[in-house]
């Protein structure tokens, strides 16, 4: 009689094992549908393009920019943009971008070098360009870095992925926080930077460099419905890089466009800071 109530009890424990199992989606392995932008947006994307060339051609001298578009709708927390960018004047005279993209909201991400078009994407509909003109001694630096062979700049690129990776931590990475490392390995190569803590030669020492320097990431609150879904259910998003008292609060620290945009400021070496305007969907003539 024990025996058999043993028993039932061992098959409903692992009934509800493989109904819990059955209810987690499979992060490893996320779902890619091909998407292709309609021909009103496509024209956006080329029209917020030709626009953003003419604006960066104008600017003199410029060689590397900073470019932020849309993309997560973080509206909610106040916040206009999403993704940072490089934009680098190639030898013909185009701009094409170089960024960290994460593919299909998987675990890993790569960087990427594309035109101005394939960068604005759909955002061309919904959300303004911002561009950020550097100083001419750090786009110098910036140049240097970002083209080829490009060895520092790909060392500082973790494949590991998380959208709201932690600024302090090597675990994860995410597309501005590849951006603002690059930025700290130039900026601590300028005349203009402190001594200390030394020059940036990998992840560690570009986060030390930040820290020492004063930047302050951008602190976004999630609920508990969001940071259980960031622990379970996406895999393109993880909290265990965060203190404990930010996974207990809620409170995160995150790299934020806005956040980059004022840490230049404060080091005075952000010239101009502008803005192209998005685009509207052209549904054809009346009759």
């Amino acid at each position: 009689m024990q025996f058999e109530r043993k028993r039932q009890n061992w098959i409903a424990t692992a009934l509800l094992l493989v109904a819990s199992t059955c209810a987690l989606p499979v992060m490893a392995a996320p779902v890619c549908t091909p998407h292709y932008p309609t021909p009103a947006t496509l024209a956006a994307m080329f029209d917020m393009a030709k626009s953003t060339q003419q604006t960066l051609d104008a600017v003199d001298g410029a060689q590397v920019v900073l470019l932020a578009r849309g993309g997560q709708d973080l509206s909610r927390y106040g916040l206009k943009h999403s993704h940072l960018a490089f934009a680098l004047r190639e030898d013909d005279g185009t701009w094409r971008v170089k960024h960290l993209l994460n593919h299909c909201k998987s675990d890993n991400s790569a960087l990427y070098h594309e035109g101005l078009s394939n960068f604005i994407g759909e955002s061309a509909l919904t959300a303004d360009l911002r561009v950020g003109v550097l100083t001419p001694a750090l786009q110098r630096q910036l140049r240097a870095l970002l083209q080829d062979p490009a060895t520092l700049a790909h060392a500082l690129h973790e494949p590991r992925y998380s959208m709201i990776a932690y600024p302090f931590s090597t675990d994860y990475q995410n597309s501005n926080q590849w951006v603002l490392e690059v930025l700290a390995a130039a900026l601590a190569a300028t005349k203009a930077a402190d001594a200390t803590p030394g020059p940036v030669s990998d992840r560690r020492s570009a986060q030390a460099w930040l820290k020492h320097n004063g930047y302050q990431p951008s602190r976004l609150h999630l609920d508990l419905s969001k940071r259980i879904g960031a622990r379970f259910f996406f895999a393109n998003a993880a909290v265990t890089d965060h203190p404990a008292s930010e996974r207990i609060s809620g409170n995160y620290s995150v790299i934020t466009v806005e956040s980059v945009f004022d840490f230049l400021q404060q080091r005075q070496v952000l010239q101009q800071d502008q803005s192209i305007p998005h685009r509207v969907a052209s549904h054809g003539a009346s009759p």
